[in-house]
């Protein structure tokens, strides 16, 4: 799945975990929290197995649920210590949807089917526990931006993204202030340096 899938997905679940209870609402902390988390596999994975080549494959030590298990503990006890009870829930939920949804829909389809055939392209999950799985594209960013094209699962992820944005908008955009006001901040401080 390509970022702005991924963002979408984990935003509309972060809406959806906040609305169940009407003492839960979105908060800036917790809408940068679960975008942060959206892309935090592929913060690893990427730069260390294309670039570096430190890794076997652009889903492996990020994309684990051994390493997702690890990573949200220490993030919900810093939460729990700066009294951030929301973010880490938000970051979890941003890193959990990542990892879940870059299950291929051919792969889910498969196995609801009982082809075992297609576990292979799950194995991440339990790396380093399991292999990594074969993927031919798995070496650049630029030979995976190349790759790009509007092929329906594209599309579906831009569509997803769309409706994001209406539903954050429609939320009052919250965390837009925060950056706003840290990117404010910055320049300021900045020029008043010169």
């Amino acid at each position: 799945m390509w970022p702005w899938g991924h963002l979408a997905v984990a935003y509309l679940s972060y809406v959806g975990w906040t609305t169940r209870r009407s003492d839960r609402r979105q908060t800036p902390s917790g809408v940068l929290a679960v975008a942060f988390g959206s892309q935090f596999p592929d913060l690893i994975d990427k730069p260390l197995a294309w670039s570096l080549a430190l890794l076997p494959s652009g889903r492996s030590l990020g994309h684990s649920l051994l390493t997702a298990a690890v990573v949200i503990a220490i993030v919900y006890w810093l939460g729990r210590r700066v009294d951030l009870a929301d973010a880490p829930i938000a970051f979890a939920i941003g890193y959990l949807t990542h990892v879940l949804v870059d299950l291929h829909p051919e792969t889910i389809w498969g196995l609801v089917r009982g082809d075992a055939s297609q576990l292979v392209w799950a194995s991440y999950l339990l790396w380093p526990a399991l292999p990594a799985p074969p993927y031919q594209n798995d070496s650049s960013f630029l030979v995976h931006i190349l790759a790009l094209r509007p092929d329906p699962y594209v599309v579906v992820q831009f569509a997803l993204f769309g409706v994001a944005v209406a539903v954050w908008i429609a939320s009052g955009t919250p965390g837009a202030g925060a950056v706003r006001r840290r990117v404010r901040r910055r320049l300021v401080g900045e020029s008043s340096e010169h």
